[in-house]
C-alpha cells in the first residue's frame, strides 16, 4: 500500500523484520514472557504468550532490533564457519567432522564414516519435517561422540588449573540447560555444547565446576566465577544467543 512504512509483514506464524529477515513466532501455554532466541541452524524466533497481540510483538521486536541485528550477524558468521545448513545436500562442519547430508533411494536412512567425513543418507520422498528431525537427531549423536572425545580432558584440565574436584562426568541431550552439577558433585554437560565457540564451552564447564563449591547462584558463586573467568559476565550474555536445541 503506498505510504505504508511498516517494517513488518505477517505470514502465518512468521514475521519479516526489515534488516533482519524472517523471525518465527512460537506461542505456547507454558510461555510466560515475550523473549527472543536464536541459534545456529535455527535462525531467530520470538516466544509469545497466548493473549499477546501482533502489534505487541511488532513493538517488542522493534525495541530489540539492534540486539537482534548484532547477534544475528555473529550467528551468521558462525554458521558460515560451521556449515549449519540443516537440509539435504548440505555439509555441516562440527568440531571434529564434516557431516554430509545426501539423498538415497533406499527406504531406510543410513550413514557412512570415512575418517573425519560422515555421510548421512536420507530416503527420498520424506517430508521436510521428517528430514529435519532425522538430521537433528543424527547431529545430536555426533555431538555426543565428540563430547566424549573432547570434553573429559578439558574438564580435568580446568579443574586441575583452578583447584576444583568433581566425581563423575556425563553427557545428555536436553533442552533445559547447558550443564548441571549435583549435590554430590557429579557434572552433567549438554551434548549441544559442541555447536558453541570454545570460549563459551569453557565458560559452561567453569560454571559447573564452581557449583562444586557453591551450590546456588549466590554472591559467593559469582565472586568465585570472577576469579576463574574474569569475563564471565560478557560470556554469560553471549551464551544467551544460543539455544540448547539444535
Amino acid at each position: 500500500m503506498p505510504g505504508n512504512r511498516r517494517s513488518f509483514c505477517y505470514n502465518m506464524e512468521q514475521i519479516d523484520l526489515k534488516g533482519v529477515g524472517t523471525v518465527s513466532i512460537r506461542r505456547g501455554a507454558h510461555i510466560r514472557h515475550l523473549s527472543i532466541r536464536m541459534s545456529p541452524g535455527r535462525g531467530v524466533w520470538v516466544n509469545v504468550p497466548y493473549g499477546v497481540s501482533g502489534r505487541q510483538v511488532e513493538n517488542f521486536l522493534a525495541e530489540k532490533k539492534e540486539w537482534i541485528v548484532r547477534n544475528s550477524a555473529r550467528i551468521s558468521r558462525y554458521e558460515e564457519e560451521a556449515g549449519m545448513d540443516v537440509s539435504v545436500g548440505s555439509d555441516i562442519k562440527t568440531k571434529l567432522h564434516t557431516v554430509k547430508i545426501r539423498e538415497t533411494e533406499n527406504p531406510e536412512a543410513a550413514y557412512k564414516m570415512e575418517g573425519e567425513e560422515i555421510t548421512l543418507f536420507i530416503p527420498a520422498g520424506l517430508s521436510a519435517e521428517r528430514v529435519e528431525k532425522s538430521i537433528r537427531n543424527f547431529l545430536a549423536e555426533i555431538y555426543r561422540l565428540e563430547c566424549r572425545q573432547l570434553l573429559p580432558g578439558r574438564v580435568r584440565d580446568l579443574a586441575k588449573q583452578y583447584g576444583f574436584t568433581y566425581r563423575k562426568l556425563s553427557f545428555r541431550n536436553n533442552r533445559s540447560n547447558w550443564g548441571s552439577c549435583s549435590f554430590n558433585n557429579n557434572i552433567q554437560l549438554n551434548v549441544q555444547l559442541m555447536k558453541l565457540p570454545d570460549e563459551l564451552i569453557d565458560y559452561v564447564i567453569l560454571h559447573e565446576l564452581c557449583h562444586t563449591l557453591e551450590k546456588n547462584h549466590s554472591e559467593k558463586f559469582w565472586a568465585l566465577m570472577g576469579t576463574v573467568s574474569p569475563r564471565y559476565a560478557a560470556l554469560r550474555n553471549a551464551l544467551k544467543s544460543y539455544h540448547t536445541q539444535l
